[in-house]
Formats: C-alpha cells, structure tokens, sequence
C-alpha cells in the first residue's frame, strides 16, 4: 500500500510540475512565423474536421543510378539548394569490394527537376576520371552514408560552408571506426575536419546519419541511427529496433552523448533513416521522413525476385516512407502512423530496401516543393524518383461538405495580417474568427464579420468586412476559430 501512495503522490508531483512549466511558458507568440498543421501543437478543439496526411504525387524518375561506379547499391541520397543551385550526393559503389569500393557521388540542377552528372575530374575509377565523384571510399567508410548541410549563417568560416557526417561503427569487430566530419568550401572538395576524432563509436550509425543547425535552438544537430536495445560498450551490436538517437554541439566540436528520440504514445517500429531537417517556410519545424521497414514481411515470389534480379540480400522484408515532425529536443510526434510514400504498382519496389526517402526536401516552383526516393534498390534498374506536394501541404486539416471547424490554444498574434494556405471546392470555404481567451467571439472579429475564402491559394491574406486590423489585438491572448466546409486547410502565418 505505502508503494501505491508513492506512486501516487509521485504521479502527483510530476502533474503540478508539468502543468507549472505550461503556465510558466505562457501562450505561444506568432510573430512572422508560420504553423503547419502536422501535430496537435496549437489545437484546443475539433469539431467535425479531421487532421489528414497527404499523399505525395510521383513524378517519375529523375535520376538512373546506372554509371559503372554507382549501380544497385546507390541510395543514401542527400538534396541541398544552395547559392541558386540544387545539389545532391548519394553513395556509388564501383564493384562488391566494400567498403573501398564506395564512393560519394554527386550531382546538380538549376530547378530540382532535372538533374545532370558533372564530370569533374578529381578522382580516377575504372581507368578515367570522367566522373561525379567527390570523395573516394576509404576503411573509414565514410562514402557509405555521407550526409551534407550547407551551413549558410553569418559567421561561418568560408572554408567550412559544407558540412558532412559519414561513417559507421555496426560491426561486432568495432573495425568500422565511427561517424566522421567532413567541410568543404563548395560542396565539391572535401578534407576531414580538423578535429577529425571518431564520433558514437559505441552506437551503430549503419544507414544515414543527418546533420543539421536548429535555428529555435542555436545549435548543431545529429539524427543518427541507432538500435533500442544497444547501449555503449556492448560487445555486440544490433539489438532491439532500429530507432534515432540525438546529439547536439554549439561548435561543432563538442557533442553531446547521443540520447534516444521518443515518439509519443505510439507503436515502435523499424525507422531505418530518418532525414530530420527544418522545414525551409516553417525552421522552427523539423519535418522528417524515415524510411520505415518491415522485416518479416514478403510481398514477392521467389520466381517474381528472379525475374527482376532482386539481390539476394533484398528478399526478406518490405518499406515504404513515413512522415514525423520534432519541435526541438528529443521527441518526435508521430501525428500519422500510415504511410506517406508506399511502394505503389511497380513490383521493383516491393523488395526489402526499396523507397528510400531523400534527406531534404526543397522547393522546386511557385506553388510545389519536391520529395526524392530510391526506388527498385537491389535492382539492375535502381532510380530516384521524384514526388512533388503543394508548398507546407504534408497534412492539413480537412472537413467534408457539412462543415466543421478548429480553435486553437490561446495565442498572441504579433503582427499586421493573418495569410493561410488553403483549398475549397466551388461550394467550399475558409473564415477565420478571432475569441477572447475564453472562447467568445471578439467583437469586430466574429463570424459575421469574416471573409469567405474560396479558392485554391498558397499565402491569402485574412480579412473581416470592416476593415478590423490585427494590431488592435496585440499583446492581447486570443484563440482563433477556422471555420471550413468542403475545404482543406494547410498552414497559417502572422505577419508584420
């Protein structure tokens, strides 16, 4: 009994901490900041709305992996849009002779659309240096999973633009060193950083491992890839589910010891990547997109394996891409457990490691930004296919032609003009109301006061028939009503 009023008195403690913390933080300020609507974060109430993921649209391929030194084996890929050029850099791997036999290639394009391999000249292979190759493979095995951040802030040493992690410490043998840190002025030309000490040699690292700077919280991130059941000083690795850890560092020097993310109230499973990055309209947002697997599933036939010359490797298991977002720390929220990028109706793709999502996702025109995903991995036909959504349009929130409607927690707005991105049917709308704290409608700024939005916009302007302007509202908490039928509603920003 005394064990049971322990708990309780605990349990009761940890409540009135938590909820001293949510007083103390106060409502949240949107000052020049837009709120994507991928979690529950802002949401008090949903009446008849639903938050619902969207499903990316296939472009087709963009890329053939098919070079000499790239082949089967090419995934990992990395897209990075800096100084008005679309980057990329995936691993290539010129015979079976691992791990010097794996390169990091690298290829560009002025729209993330289409893509060409430069020849660059740098590295000799199969006899010529008439390739895309930027760094050679080395028992450092750093080109098995390279991943690059262009690391654009005011201050950053120009020799040290690009940034870059690779390596990995899986085996039992603890021959594979650790996860290395790479700079480059251009992208092109790398060297070790100069404190090139071995990082997590005690945790597995053994697919991509993403590097990133966290504007909210002014620092250096790690995502990398490691197991639930493997602690440090293990003698041997691999155990439990493939999972993400996280490490953080000011200088890019010193890091934290790397603590596992949590998920929430939601079933473990097998996350083999993860490509954690700020969302570029929203980088208070990380988005991510793991490439989720299913180890003891089987979607092919052995005959159906033959036939497409699926590596043997590839055989057991299946994938397909998911989507998760962080606000900072070590918590993911995973709003949405279905898939975000299935395998679809190309056989190829039902092999185990199939439908890598790229890490990076980028803008690619007006209204669209783009997603990129090995397909047909262990295959003679392997390929990075292009799927592109809307602009902020991961999930929104959705009503049927009934109508329904969202309130948030409460706010402040801090600015001029409200903008939303949304979609009606001809039928359909959006209105935007504004309540005091406690749920009324605040004079000037009711139901009956606001604009039908019809259409199909990405960044609206809100508007009230009187002419009412957010600035009588400022440093005042308010809650917002969004009122929809038949519409989808994407994001929202406040704005001077």
């Amino acid at each position: 009994m005394n064990n049971y009023k322990h708990l309780f008195f605990l349990f009761f403690a940890v409540t009135l901490a938590e909820f001293a913390i949510a007083q103390q933080a106060g409502p949240l300020v949107l000052h020049n900041k837009r709120e994507l609507f991928v979690d529950e974060h802002l949401i008090h109430q949903k009446n008849d709305v639903e938050l619902r993921l969207q499903t990316p649209i296939p472009m087709g391929p963009v890329m053939h992996f098919d070079k000499p030194w790239e082949g089967q084996f090419s995934t990992y890929v990395t897209v990075v849009h800096a100084d008005d050029l679309y980057r990329m850099y995936y691993r290539g791997i010129a015979s079976d002779n691992r791990p010097r036999a794996e390169m990091t290639c690298y290829a560009i394009s002025v729209d993330g659309i289409n893509w060409v391999k430069p020849n660059l000249g740098l590295f000799e292979v199969n006899g010529t240096k008439q390739n895309n190759i930027v760094l050679l493979g080395s028992d450092l095995q750093t080109s098995h999973n390279l991943s690059v951040f262009y690391d654009g802030r005011e201050g950053v040493k120009p020799e040290e633009r690009f940034k870059a992690v690779g390596g990995v410490a899986s085996n039992p043998a603890r021959t594979l060193k650790g996860l290395y840190r790479y700079v480059s002025p251009d992208g092109i030309r790398w060297k070790l950083f100069e404190d090139s000490t071995a990082m997590f040699t005690g945790y597995a690292m053994d697919s991509q491992n993403v590097l990133t700077w966290l504007p909210e919280e002014q620092c250096y991130a790690i995502y990398l890839r490691t197991w639930t059941g493997d602690k440090p000083g293990d003698a041997k690795m691999l155990k439990g589910v493939r999972t993400v850890s996280r490490s953080t560092s000011k200088d890019f020097i010193h890091w934290s010891e790397p603590v596992q993310m949590s998920f929430g109230d939601t079933p473990l499973e097998d996350l083999y990547t993860n490509a954690t990055q700020p969302y570029f309209r929203a980088p208070h947002l990380l988005v991510a997109t793991p490439f989720r697997f299913a180890p003891d599933s089987k979607a092919l036939t052995e005959e159906e394996f033959d036939r497409h010359g699926i590596h043997a490797t590839m055989r057991q298991g299946v994938s397909d891409g998911v989507f998760m977002t962080s606000r900072g720390g070590e918590r993911y929220d995973r709003t949405f457990l279905e898939s975000f990028i299935r395998p679809g109706l190309n056989s190829y793709n039902w092999a185990a490691r199939s439908n890598i999502p790229a890490s990076g996702v980028v803008q690619t025109g007006d209204d669209e930004m783009s997603i990129y995903v090995t397909r047909a991995y262990g295959t003679g036909n392997v390929y990075l296919e292009r799927l592109k959504l809307r602009l902020d349009g991961f999930a929104s929130v959705k009503a049927g032609y009934k109508g329904g409607n969202l309130i948030t927690k409460p706010v402040i707005l801090k600015g001029s003009y409200i903008d939303l991105n949304y979609s009606t049917s001809s039928v359909g709308y959006v209105k935007v109301v504004l309540l005091d704290e406690k749920g009324k409608e605040i004079p000037g700024f009711g139901e009956q006061e606001a604009q039908k939005m019809v259409g199909d916009k990405i960044d609206a302007s809100v508007s009230w028939s009187n002419g009412k302007s957010l600035r009588e509202l400022e440093g005042r908490k308010v809650r917002i009503k969004f009122i929809l039928k038949d519409a989808d509603l994407y994001s929202f920003g406040v704005w001077e």
